[in-house]
Formats: structure tokens, sequence, C-alpha cells
């Protein structure tokens, strides 16, 4: 039912606030919220892509928050999150990244990150300007280091910054780069393997019949991302801090380097580990998931 409701949604690229029939299916496979909130939601048109917008509202608002996802997930895939956020009086603007979930694009890949930046900066324009010209942002992984990017080039997009697990690196990306130059030549996608990446257990196997989970990876996202890791600058920011929350037992991101990288270029940001977290805290065991968002919570809120 789910897949039919999926591809129905996607065929349909309904622009962003015309309601969709199938959209039931899709908020009720991802236990998404029903009552108490309006929910608006759509393709906007960012480059050559149909990105798949959504946007909740709480009865009563105190602040706007823009969601990130990272890779190979989706905005449905932080549904926890979500309602976390709304429970907190928060507004949530989420999309899927070019290639996930339900917006177009060759699948979890891309051609150049700057993509990611460019189609973030007319999600922002559109969706969240309309709201409030100082929003904060909650972003995982690859898009952590979105949102962190676009902070950068935009100064004073984001009135605070919750970097969770941010991709500064890929755990044992050094390995990675020289298989990636040995397989070049002939290897160009390959079979995904679920890793172990949350204590959930329920997590981990919702993951595997997620029909929004791609089960085949491309090599090219990873030389796309050599390529931002060897363009990307290496310029101290005082004048820019977030929140970073890593799990101590991430084998998903160096979460090592990128706790050296935040104390080095953005020495005035705070770091906060989670104890046995893994990479997927905002999908972790109910222990640690609270602990991450009681975290959110106080961060956000003072």
């Amino acid at each position: 039912m789910i897949t039919q409701a999926v591809k129905m949604i996607q065929a349909e690229r309904l622009r962003f606030g015309i309601e969709s029939k199938h959209m039931n299916v899709y908020k009720s496979f991802y236990e998404l919220p029903f009552s108490g909130v309006l929910h608006r939601y759509g393709y906007i048109k960012a480059l050559e892509y149909n990105i798949f917008a959504q946007h909740f509202q709480p009865e009563k608002s105190r602040g706007t928050v823009l969601l990130l996802h990272g890779y190979l997930d989706h905005a449905g895939s932080l549904s926890k999150t979500i309602c976390f956020l709304l429970e907190q009086h928060y507004e949530v603007i989420c999309y899927d990244l070019p290639g996930h979930g339900l917006s177009s694009g060759e699948r979890v890949t891309i051609n150049y990150f700057k993509e990611y930046l460019d189609t973030l900066k007319v999600v922002y324009d559109s969706l969240v300007l309309p709201r409030t010209n100082s929003p904060f942002l909650v972003a995982h992984s690859t898009g952590a280091m979105i949102g962190l990017e676009f902070e950068k080039r935009n100064k004073g997009s984001f009135s605070k910054m919750a970097l969770i697990a941010p991709l500064f690196q890929p755990y044992l990306w050094r390995m990675t780069s020289i298989g990636l130059v040995l397989a070049k030549p002939f290897l160009r996608k390959f079979k995904r393997v679920f890793t172990q990446n949350s204590n959930e257990e329920a997590y981990l196997s919702f993951t595997k019949e997620d029909p929004l989970q791609e089960k085949v990876l491309p090599v090219s996202w990873l030389h796309a991302l050599g390529r931002w890791f060897k363009d990307e600058g290496e310029e101290v920011r005082e004048d820019l801090s977030f929140l970073m929350i890593q799990g101590q037992n991430d084998r998903t991101v160096n979460g090592t380097l990128g706790i050296k990288k935040t104390i080095l270029l953005y020495p005035n940001s705070t770091i906060t580990l989670i104890e046995d977290g893994r990479h997927q805290l905002l999908n972790e065991s109910e222990v640690i998931r609270e602990q991450t968002f009681f975290i959110l919570r106080n961060y956000l809120s003072t």
C-alpha cells in the first residue's frame, strides 16, 4: 500500500499547497501527526529538481525549525524528531534532498555538492523566509554539513544551529578513498549493506522495509563528496557557532575528526557527546533518543 502511495505522489507531482489523497497513507506509514497540526506539502522547483517539501504548523508556535535529513534518508525518516519539535510548539519545515525520498533526481547521488546548497537556497527563500527571518536549524549528518556550509556562505540565515553527527568526514574515509581510486574504471554501483547505525532494533528493521530507502548505491556520490572535501576551506570562523551532538559509538562519520575540526575552526561552538550513541541519534533507542531530545530542547529554548 505504501509503495503504491509513494508512486502516485511522485507521479502526481502536485505543487506545494495542493493536497493529495495518497498523503494519508504516507503519513500513517511514517507515523507523522494527523491531529492538532496544519500540514502543507508538495513539490517546488529547484534547479532541475522537483523537491518534495513539507511544513508542519502546531496550533501555537514559538518559532520555526528547518529540519535537514542525512544521506540515504528522507523527511519521513525523521518523524520522531518532527513530532518532538511539534510537541515543543515549533513549526517544522523539511524536504527531501535531490535524489532522496519523494524528490526527483538520480537516486542518492549528486553531480556537485553545491547543488545541495542551491536547492536549500530555493527552499529557504520560498518556504522559510515567508515564515521568519530567524529560523533554527536542526540537521543530521550530510544535512548538517549542508546547513553549516549554507550558513558560512549566507551569514545570519539561522539564529541557532544544532548539528547532529555532522559529516565532516566519513568513518574510514582514507581507506574508502584508496578503494575509489582503484575501482573507478569499472565500479559504478554497489549493493547497500544496512549497518547497525542505531541501538533501536525496530528502527533498523523498519529502514530495511522502507520503500524510500535505496538498496543500491552509486559510487558517483562518493566521488562528488571527495571533490567537495578537496575544495573545502579551513578558515577559522569565530563569528559562527553551533551545538554539535555526537554519538561516541558512531561508525558512519569520523566523529573524532569532527570534534577536532569544530574546536579548531568553530571555537565558540558547544560539543556534547552521547555515551553509547551511534550515528542515528534521532532514531536511537528510547533512552539515548530522549537524551538527544533533552539537549535539543534546552539549546533551542535558551
